[in-house]
């Protein structure tokens, strides 16, 4: 696969609830063991909390690409979703050019974003990603943020951190980008955002 990659040249497969070629998928992912491998374990990753989970594949192979999923299993309101939570890009299309990146996320949002929006009618949808503690600066985020914002037109780059789970630990609280169907909405959800000095403050958290 080019740096360029063309999303004619890939299909996608919505699942709403395990069955066995996802876990064909799934047993794919966790060959690779990396730091989040975790995530993606039956017990840390059940279909039924998801509003669509969504495979990309290549046409020429069937090889499973890239896969995430539109979350919501009631703790954020009803009109919010989180976009491409647990998200993986299998190792043979992973590309660390920004040009690389730039159109990963404009596949993502033909084969992830647009079907699962199809589907659902949230007014407000979000993408989050904590902090990696063994960077040294944000840099990662700026690079992914910036990325996604060009290869998925109408997101946005969201202030401070926002609270992604019920808790006041470093984890809970996130970078975040944004979409709103209609300008006004994500300022009229009643959201949590911290300051990056209210953040230093908070412990790690498990």
């Amino acid at each position: 696969m080019n740096d360029i990659a063309d999303p004619k040249n890939f299909y996608h497969i919505i699942f709403t609830k395990s069955n066995d070629k996802f876990e064909e998928v799934r047993q794919v992912c966790l060959q690779e063991d990396n730091w989040l491998r975790y995530n993606f374990l039956p017990k840390n990753f059940n279909l039924d909390n998801y509003k669509g989970y969504s495979v990309i594949f290549d046409n020429e192979t069937d090889e499973p690409v890239a896969m995430a999923g539109l979350f919501n299993p009631g703790r954020y309101p009803a009109n919010v979703a989180q976009h491409l939570h647990r998200e993986y890009l299998f190792p043979k299309y992973r590309r660390k050019t920004r040009a690389g990146l730039v159109s990963g996320f404009a596949l993502y949002n033909e084969h992830i974003v647009k079907p699962l929006n199809e589907l659902n009618n949230f007014d407000v949808y979000f993408v989050a990603m904590q902090n990696r503690y063994k960077k040294r600066s944000k840099g990662y985020w700026e690079v992914f943020s910036s990325a996604l914002i060009e290869g998925m037109p109408g997101w946005r780059l969201g202030e401070g951190y926002l609270q992604t789970c019920p808790f006041d630990v470093q984890k809970c609280w996130q970078n975040y980008v944004y979409f709103e169907q209609v300008p006004g909405l994500f300022n009229d959800w009643q959201k949590k955002i911290m300051s990056q000095q209210e953040w230093d403050n908070l412990i790690q958290g498990d």
